[in-house]
């Protein structure tokens, strides 16, 4: 893990968001899906290329690349809500990642580095998987805030057939949520527009009036925000499953 060190207190949301979607790139380029420009020998495309720029305008570029196919999570300034979002990141901090980076343990199944993801981003909730029910391709189903979009990396990973793209709306309660659904969508090959909210309270939700044949949440006593009876009362027509 690109390790996070002690940070004046701006600075710690976009390091750890700049932590975690470096590890993202480079596990992508690793398996060939996007070129090779972070685990490049010695970055000498870069280094050719940067005239006076510093190694945080690098991984400026990359994001923005990567954001044209996959603004979730890569849009760091839509992600974050500032102009310059990396901007509190020390140079050094960077460079000390961007020189470790390959190092990172690229092969790990997608369930070891999910859940490496969810620790880094402090979403460490345990969750009953066995709960979940049986999907089908045709079901739309809601995840509530809490978890990220862990349920769902669970569901498409073990039901075939079932995809991220068509069947979740994931609704986030923070920036961090917003993000490890993100990386979950990364990771699971998904390209362009999901279906992925900042909406801790649901309104969002609500407004849209969207159909759902199933909510998935977290339940109460683990930290879920929200109690069945009044999601019953939101979304009459849905399953509601709390883990």
């Amino acid at each position: 893990m690109l390790v996070l060190p002690t940070l004046d207190p701006p600075a710690v949301a976009p390091a750890t968001y700049l932590s975690a979607t470096l590890h993202a790139l480079a596990r992508e380029e690793h398996v060939a899906r996007k070129p090779r420009r972070l685990l490049e020998p010695e970055h000498a495309t870069w280094m050719r290329f940067r005239g006076r720029l510093g190694t945080r305008a690098f991984v400026e570029l990359l994001l923005e690349d990567a954001a044209v196919s996959q603004p979730e999570p890569f849009d760091a300034a839509a992600l974050l809500g500032a102009d310059a979002p990396l901007e509190p990141v020390p140079e050094d901090i960077v460079a000390d990642w961007l020189a470790v980076v390959s190092r990172l343990p690229l092969d790990a199944p997608t369930r070891d580095y999910l859940d490496q993801q969810a620790q880094r981003l402090g979403l460490t909730a345990r969750l009953a998987y066995s709960d979940l029910h049986r999907l089908q391709p045709h079901h739309r189903v809601l995840e509530l805030p809490g978890t990220g979009g862990r349920l769902a990396a669970h569901v498409v990973q073990t039901q075939p057939g079932v995809f991220l793209k068509d069947v979740f709306t994931i609704a986030c309660g923070s920036w961090q949520e917003r993000a490890l659904a993100g990386l979950i969508a990364v990771e699971l090959g998904v390209v362009g527009e999901v279906r992925i909210r900042l909406d801790p309270d649901l309104a969002r939700t609500r407004d849209a009036g969207e159909g759902f044949s199933h909510v998935f949440g977290l339940r109460s006593d683990k930290g879920g925000a929200f109690e069945r009876e009044q999601l019953a009362l939101w979304f009459p027509s849905a399953d509601i499953v709390l883990v």
